[in-house]
């Protein structure tokens, strides 16, 4: 799990990593989950994403999305969750060959993130503290890994069990206990919370980690360890005090649940037909309270209008469930939105230190409730709040450099594409893209074959 750093979580112990991708948050206790506490999150694509990665790009995202809507609600899940499988990675080899990866995994892999849920490889072993004895070093090395049945502290994710070595891993300085797996023939770093970009900065020496930077790399869902992941976080028996969105009031009485297009009163023509506004009473809900988990969350999008140029406006009214004196008690909510809760945006994010693209950066929206439940020593619990901006790298195709040379010497970097375990061609971005073009470059036989005019016979 993941949220707002604790005191000890420095980056002489490998947290708070600025290599790419930055880290956001640290890995939680028990007890210390952070979570959205509202039903349902909108999301959105600016103009940029639109632009880059054209219509496409948005049906792999929401492909992404469609995975997360479509887990049942937690306490309906069997209790070992063994209909969720171990291992969901798969290799598409033309992707790999291209150097393509994989929209929609990424994104899933990264939205589990916003959910949540840190690198379980990553935090299997971890550093608590540093000390110095004389002049030797003396370090505290704990689990922040739980299993997702009996939530006890385990160095096993997926069934496959992780040891450690400390190294320093980074000259700021910067110390790690970095995983490997013990028997290697096992798959590893199979999580998808832990693949593709929840592994940031941190350093892995496990197999499975060389596997998920490898491009064609692509997964149909998530694993069991991702879904005890989320219902630990999410199940409705988890109840901690919490405050509600600060834009959130109590509904008007005879108001049914649902999702709003319009704010009272507009009056666009634009609206979908049969729309109802839903009117607030203007009074704050109770609030803070104990609150169970939302058991089932789900994510809706909305749409930026061109014509007004604003987002469409949209209330979503819900039952709140709180408890108290023991009782469990419920009001009507509604919160009106002017923009989504998860933006998807596209852009140039830079180079790294080496001189490699920036793929992709997210913002956070971990907010502790550590003082709301009377503890104040505690990284959390807290809840997750909008705006939280996805921005992905719109570089495109590059090609590497070192030292000098041209394009016959130069190597070929990742870049964004769309596959399945289908024989269907990849779709290359940006939208509008020529796989044709791309197999000229990449698989002309330039790096071995094509002869460099500059070299000396």
């Amino acid at each position: 799990m993941i949220g707002l750093y604790d005191t000890w979580q420095t980056q002489e112990l490998g947290y708070q990593l600025t290599v790419v991708p930055v880290d956001i948050g640290g890995p939680m206790n028990l007890g210390e989950e952070y979570r959205w506490n509202l039903p349902l999150i909108t999301y959105g694509f600016d103009e940029s994403f639109l632009n880059y990665f054209g219509t496409r790009g948005v049906d792999e995202v929401e492909k992404a999305i469609k995975i997360l809507n479509d887990l049942p609600p937690f306490s309906q899940m069997s209790r070992d969750l063994s209909e969720y499988p171990l291992d969901t990675r798969r290799v598409n080899h033309r992707g790999a060959a291209l150097y393509l990866l994989d929209l929609k995994s990424f994104m899933l892999s990264a939205l589990l993130e916003q959910m949540g849920l840190a690198a379980p490889e990553r935090y299997t072993w971890t550093l608590r503290s540093r000390v110095i004895i004389g002049s030797i070093p003396a370090y505290t090395v704990i689990k922040r890994n739980f299993d997702p049945v009996t939530w006890e502290p385990t160095p096993y994710v997926n069934g496959t069990l992780y040891t450690y070595l400390i190294l320093q891993t980074y000259t700021t300085p910067t110390w790690e206990a970095v995983e490997f797996e013990v028997d290697p023939s096992l798959p590893s770093v199979s999580s998808v919370a832990g693949c593709m970009t929840m592994t940031a900065g941190g350093t892995l020496m496990a197999t499975g980690d060389y596997v998920n930077r490898m491009p064609g790399l692509f997964v149909t869902g998530l694993t069991r360890d991702d879904v005890g992941g989320l219902r630990y976080i999410y199940r409705s028996s988890n109840i901690n005090v919490e405050s509600l969105a600060t834009n959130t009031l109590l509904a008007a009485a005879g108001t049914r649940p649902g999702n709003y297009i319009l704010e009272a009163g507009t009056g666009s023509p634009w609206s979908v037909p049969g729309a109802t506004n839903a009117a607030a009473t203007n009074l704050p809900p109770v609030d803070p309270m104990l609150r169970e988990g939302i058991d089932k969350f789900s994510f809706v999008r909305v749409n930026f209008d061109s014509m007004t140029g604003a987002w469409n406006l949209m209330t979503n009214v819900y039952q709140d469930y709180y408890v108290t004196n023991s009782v469990r008690r419920t009001q009507l909510v509604q919160r009106t939105l002017t923009q989504p809760d998860i933006l998807f945006a596209a852009g140039d994010l830079g180079i790294t230190i080496d001189g490699l693209a920036i793929h992709y950066q997210r913002t956070a929206g971990f907010v502790s409730q550590d003082t709301l439940n009377g503890l104040y020593t505690l990284a959390g619990p807290g809840v997750i709040r909008s705006p939280i901006t996805m921005t992905i790298s719109k570089l495109g195709m590059y090609l590497w450099n070192f030292p000098e040379g041209g394009e016959a010497d130069a190597l070929p970097f990742y870049w964004w594409g769309s596959y399945d375990g289908t024989t269907n061609e990849p779709v290359v971005y940006p939208s509008g893209a020529s796989i044709k073009a791309l197999e000229r470059l990449v698989l002309s036989g330039r790096l071995e074959e094509r002869p460099n005019p500059w070299r000396v016979p």
